[in-house]
């Protein structure tokens, strides 16, 4: 399809933002070479050749603290996976405490006082921060891992998500990954992190409400509703499988944003089950490969959208996990307004990413 390169305000009706297109601002994006395509047909099971890994590995890089043979530098190690017949030492992936967090466990819950009436209130800042290191490999980003790697780094995010709420439930755990410099990324080490503050995040409770709103007009899910709709509409498609779709949303706040839904109603990220933890693996090593090809490996950041209350049968939300690149910047307008201005368009980009634009 040819995309509409005149400006259009469209509305998300999930967060109930308006975002202004304006395709006229940029030009088509230039695609770097690959020596391999990453590409699959938007209905493929699988990419045939995801499993190889693309970066050659290598051994520690010298001041690195999440290289192998550095654990001197860590505070300490929370969690491992380590293969059963893997040799001493040897780990798939690897949880360790921040060592500069924001957020300290044994502050005391707020008190009546902290919550006291005012112009100006404080209170301690009550939490839990862990850094999931991805893989051994200093050069082996998400996009080139094996499938069976990524699939071991959600694994990952599983435990550590579970254990948090089990362990406190008054927390809220929030996991993210900084993907270069402009993202956030300190170390360019392959890494994500956790984060679990002891009150909800103002922006998903306001999608939350937001949610439940469009449920009580729809008299259904609206993610389940979107999921239908982006299948019906196929122009902003990037990949699918049997268990989830990927697409850029009709409202994109950036370019080339992506969301990864799971085509089953699923508002809680914790009950993900090993076959579509996998599928979720193939799924996500694919679009970013795209992202890395298509767009010369931009710094993006992504992140897990799941159910506050952690509850699985909420029936107007829907885990979801979020890809935002940063090929553009905040500038005066949005950064007064609120309101975000896209030199682009979700077809348009849709199409790039599929390789039939």
């Amino acid at each position: 399809m040819t995309a509409r390169s005149s400006p259009e305000t469209r509305r998300d009706r999930l967060t109930n933002q308006w975002v202004t297109f304006a395709p006229s601002r940029s030009g088509r994006p230039q695609r770097t070479t690959s020596t391999r395509d990453t590409e699959a047909p938007v209905d493929a099971a699988a990419d045939t050749a995801a499993d190889a890994v693309q970066d050659a590995p290598e051994g520690p890089v010298e001041g690195c603290p999440f290289c192998p043979g550095h654990e001197d530098m860590l505070p300490s190690i929370r969690w491992e996976w380590t293969d059963a017949d893997a040799a001493p030492g040897a780990w798939r992936t690897r949880v360790v405490p921040n060592k500069y967090p924001a957020l300290a466990p044994d502050c005391p819950p707020p008190s009546s006082s902290a919550s006291a009436g005012g112009l100006y209130q404080s209170r301690a800042s009550r939490g839990t921060q862990e850094v999931l290191i991805e893989t051994p490999y200093h050069h082996q980003p998400l996009a080139t891992m094996p499938v069976v790697q990524v699939d071991a780094v959600l694994r990952t995010y599983l435990e550590r998500y579970r254990a948090v709420r089990q362990d406190d439930s008054g927390l809220f755990p929030f996991l993210f990954r900084n993907h270069g410099a402009s993202a956030g990324a300190s170390i360019a080490h392959p890494h994500s992190q956790l984060i679990a503050p002891d009150v909800p995040p103002p922006l998903i409770q306001q999608e939350e409400q937001a949610a439940k709103a469009r449920y009580n007009e729809l008299g259904r899910c609206p993610y389940c509703a979107m999921v239908e709709a982006e299948l019906d509409a196929e122009a902003r498609l990037v990949r699918t499988n049997d268990h989830f779709v990927a697409f850029v949303p009709f409202a994109a706040k950036v370019p080339y944003e992506l969301w990864i839904v799971p085509r089953e109603h699923t508002p809680e990220f914790g009950r993900l089950t090993p076959p579509r933890r996998r599928a979720l693996a193939e799924t996500l090593r694919s679009v970013l490969g795209r992202l890395r090809t298509r767009l010369d490996n931009p710094d993006y950041n992504l992140f897990v959208r799941t159910a506050l209350d952690y509850d699985p049968n909420s029936p107007h939300l829907h885990w979801s996990l979020r890809i935002r690149p940063r090929t553009t910047i905040l500038a005066g307008y949005e950064q007064a307004t609120g309101e975000r201005i896209n030199p682009s368009i979700p077809e348009r980009d849709a199409a790039v990413l599929r390789n039939d634009a």
